[in-house]
C-alpha cells in the first residue's frame, strides 16, 4: 500500500469516528449521580424494621441501615463498616437501637450517629434480636439458645434448653413475660424475665416459624412458609390455623394497639380484621416480597423488602401507584 493510500484511509477513519461522535448524544452523568445520593439502592434486601418514639430504622442485608427522625418522611443511609449482612433490629423505649448482622454480631447506634459492633458469645447462628421491656436485650440462636444481657450494656448470658432446634423469634409482652418460638412448632415461655423458661404444647404439624408476635400474655400469632398463621388466645395452650389466602410465606408480624398485620412473599400484605386475615384494598401490587413492617400508629404503615421496595401507606387511603418503590434507586 502507497503511503498516499495509508494517509487517505486514516483520514477516512478518522471522518467515520467524528461522524459517529457528532451523532451520539452527549453523556450526562447528572442523573446517575442522583441516584447514588438516594439512600434506599434497588441491590437493598430489606430485612427488618423497627421504631420508637425517637427513630425509624430499616436493615439491608447490604452493609447499610436506614434511619429516619420522622416517621419515614426522610431518611439516611448509614453504611456499616464492612458491609455486614444485617438480618434483623430491635428499638428500646428509651432510645438504643440495635441490629443483628449474620456473622453473630449486634451493632448498637451510638448517639452520634455511628454504630457500634460487639461479638456474641455463641458458636450457633443467630436468627432474631429484641429489646424487652425489663431492661434486657435478647437474641435467638440455632440449638435451642437464648442469648441476653441488660440493655445498657455488660456482660452477655447465654442459655440452650439442649435442644436441636432453633429459636427464631422471641418477645417479651412485658417485664415479666415473655414467649420463644422455634423449629418443630415449638413454644416456651417465661414468667420471671427470662431467668427461667417452660415449654408450652407445640403448634401442630411440626411448624417452622418464620414470623411471630404477641400482643399481650394471652394473645399472639406465628406465620410460616406455607402462608398459614397460628392464633392463640390462651397463652400458647392452644392453637387455631388461619388461611391468609395466599400460599407464599409468612415473613414478619407486627402485633400493636394499632392493629395486626403480616407481610411476606410475592408481595403479601394482609390486616388481622374481625378473626380473618384479609387484604386490604391499598395493598401494594408488587412481585417483590416484604420481610420488614412497622405500624406507625393507627393510621400509617411501612413496608420494605427485596430490591429496594419500600412503601409508606395510608392505612385509610388507596396505595399510590408508585408504593411499590417509592425510595429505591441505583
Amino acid at each position: 500500500m502507497s503511503t498516499a493510500a495509508g494517509s487517505a484511509l486514516r483520514a477516512g477513519a478518522l471522518l467515520a469516528l467524528l461522524g459517529v461522535a457528532a451523532c451520539e448524544a452527549p453523556l450526562r452523568l447528572e442523573a446517575v449521580e442522583a441516584n447514588r445520593a438516594e439512600p434506599v439502592k434497588r441491590y437493598d434486601t430489606l430485612q427488618a424494621a423497627a421504631a420508637n418514639a425517637d427513630k425509624l430504622v430499616v436493615v439491608s442485608s447490604a452493609g447499610a441501615a436506614l434511619v429516619s427522625s420522622d416517621d419515614g418522611e426522610s431518611w439516611r443511609r448509614d453504611a456499616l463498616p464492612g458491609a455486614p449482612s444485617l438480618i434483623d433490629v430491635t428499638a428500646c423505649a428509651d432510645g438504643e437501637v440495635f441490629a443483628l448482622d449474620s456473622e453473630r454480631r449486634v451493632w448498637a447506634l451510638a448517639d452520634d450517629g455511628t454504630w457500634q459492633s460487639e461479638k456474641l458469645p455463641t458458636a450457633e447462628s443467630t436468627l432474631s434480636i429484641h429489646c424487652a421491656p425489663g431492661g434486657r436485650l435478647w437474641v435467638t440462636a440455632g440449638f435451642a439458645t437464648l442469648l441476653h444481657r441488660p440493655v445498657a450494656g455488660g456482660t452477655w448470658t447465654e442459655d440452650s434448653l439442649g435442644d436441636d432446634l432453633q429459636f427464631t423469634r422471641v418477645k417479651f409482652v412485658d417485664d415479666e413475660h415473655g414467649f420463644a418460638v422455634g423449629e418443630f412448632g415449638t413454644v416456651v415461655s417465661s414468667s420471671d424475665g427470662g431467668d427461667s423458661w417452660d415449654y408450652l404444647p407445640p403448634i401442630p404439624n411440626d411448624f417452622y416459624p418464620m414470623a411471630a408476635d404477641f400482643l399481650d400474655r394471652q394473645t399472639g400469632w406465628v406465620g410460616g412458609l406455607d402462608g398459614v398463621i397460628w392464633e392463640t388466645t390462651d397463652g400458647g395452650q392452644q392453637w387455631t390455623r388461619h388461611e391468609t389466602g395466599s400460599a407464599t410465606p409468612v415473613y414478619r408480624i407486627e402485633a400493636s394497639d394499632a392493629g395486626v398485620v403480616a407481610v411476606g412473599g410475592a408481595g403479601k400484605y394482609y390486616e388481622y380484621v374481625g378473626g380473618s386475615w384479609v387484604k386490604p384494598a391499598n395493598a401494594p401490587d408488587v412481585l417483590a416480597y416484604f420481610r420488614a413492617v412497622e405500624l406507625l400508629g393507627p393510621g400509617r404503615i411501612l413496608l420494605a423488602g427485596a430490591g429496594g421496595a419500600m412503601a409508606l401507606l395510608d392505612r385509610s387511603m388507596p396505595a399510590r401507584p408508585n408504593a411499590k418503590r417509592e425510595l429505591a434507586s441505583e
